[in-house]
């Protein structure tokens, strides 16, 4: 996982835990919906970092 800036850490980590909040409360439909947010959040967010520091390889 590759976080470009701390900004965008705390904003997954702020997300995670409302999805932990809808998972406790029930609300399945609105978690699966920001579980999905947050997964596509985290491949942008890997893309971004691997292709602004290319490892040479």
């Amino acid at each position: 996982m590759g976080m470009s800036s701390p900004i965008m850490a705390w904003l997954m980590l702020a997300l995670n835990v409302v999805l932990l909040i809808l998972i406790g409360t029930m609300h399945n439909m609105a978690a699966m919906w920001l579980m999905g947010i947050i997964m596509t959040l985290d491949s942008v967010a890997s893309l971004v970092a691997l292709y602004r520091h290319p490892q040479n390889h």
